[in-house]
């Protein structure tokens, strides 16, 4: 694909927008779109898309014409456009998501003599929460492009998927941080489901969904996610460091906290587009590198879930040593 660059005040009415692949074309002014089997839509500059697409300046060029049609979007999977690298990172994550739970219950938790069938549920909870948020960022980047209300309906469905991961992660972390004292784990269950139902209320104010704020969106993310460092506190005030470093795998939390605010601040800073125009339109942009550290990110703490599970079921009596 071969995009000529020109300045989003430049407006020419020859520049190459695209190679036609097969299955759409582009007809009318309007830039409306039909079903054919001959021809797939001439890729856009950001100047020629409408404003409700318009999120990232620094992104000029591989933008699909708005389709109007759920099947036009969908059949963008099969041509490279500015989204591609952001739906199928996500898609494949889902569907590793969708696996690990299945892959815990028989090669980690089946060998575990001392595991409890709660292990398997808050794990397989976690890994559901996160293969649910990646699959509803793969459909919104996929139907970005069909209108403006359904564009805005798909992006809360976004965020909403963003604070299912953050709630389910925070499940089995704190069951294992507090697996001795049941008050305490249903009292920080409750909270933590408590925050999500209150961000998910945010979330689907409208406003929120809006470019202007997205520096808002990712602190607000970010902290919910460091909102955790209470019960993290808590637990190492109850039982020490030592103890709670292994049933929390604090270590592993670090890193995935680091992955996570490295991917938040590299989003909204918008680097490194914003350095470089066209070079990183189709590979390597801001929105592409978030999607790749969250996934780093969910797989770290997949595997910190994996050892606690290790490091407590390894003892026959853990909370009766405990005491």
């Amino acid at each position: 694909m071969s995009l000529r660059k020109v300045t989003p005040t430049m407006r020419p009415a020859t520049a190459v927008r695209s190679v036609d692949t097969p299955l759409l074309a582009r007809t009318g002014d309007d830039e409306a779109l039909r079903t054919t089997w001959f021809k797939t839509p001439k890729l856009l500059f950001f100047h020629e898309i409408p404003s409700w697409q318009q999120d990232n300046e620094h992104i000029l060029s591989g933008y699909r014409p708005t389709s109007g049609s759920a099947w036009a979007s969908f059949t963008s999977l099969s041509y490279l456009n500015n989204q591609t690298v952001s739906t199928y990172s996500h898609l494949i994550g889902s569907l590793l998501f969708l696996a690990l739970p299945f892959y815990f219950y028989n090669d980690i938790f089946l060998p575990q003599a001392n595991g409890q069938r709660v292990d398997v549920l808050v794990v397989s909870i976690y890994c559901v929460g996160v293969a649910v948020c990646f699959a509803f960022s793969t459909i919104f980047h996929t139907l970005w492009n069909h209108s403006h209300d359904v564009s805005r309906y798909c992006n809360k469905l976004d965020y909403l998927g963003i604070l299912i991961l953050m709630w389910g992660a925070g499940i089995p972390t704190i069951y294992y941080g507090f697996i001795c004292n049941n008050n305490l784990r249903l009292l920080y269950w409750t909270m933590t489901t408590s925050t999500a139902l209150c961000c998910t209320i945010i979330t689907l104010t409208p406003r929120f969904v809006t470019p202007e704020f997205r520096k808002w969106r990712a602190g607000f993310y970010a902290g919910f996610g460091l909102s955790s460092i209470i019960f993290v506190i808590h637990g190492i005030l109850l039982h020490g460091w030592e103890v709670q470093k292994s049933r929390m795998s604090l270590v592993w939390m670090g890193w995935m906290a680091t992955a996570n605010l490295v991917g938040a601040t590299i989003y909204a800073a918008r680097i490194p587009e914003r350095w470089v125009p066209y070079t990183f339109d189709m590979f390597g942009a801001s929105h592409q590198i978030l999607h790749v550290a969250v996934m780093v990110a969910a797989w770290i703490h997949f595997q910190g879930l994996v050892e606690a599970f290790h490091i407590i079921r390894s003892q026959a009596s853990i909370c009766g040593i405990e005491s």
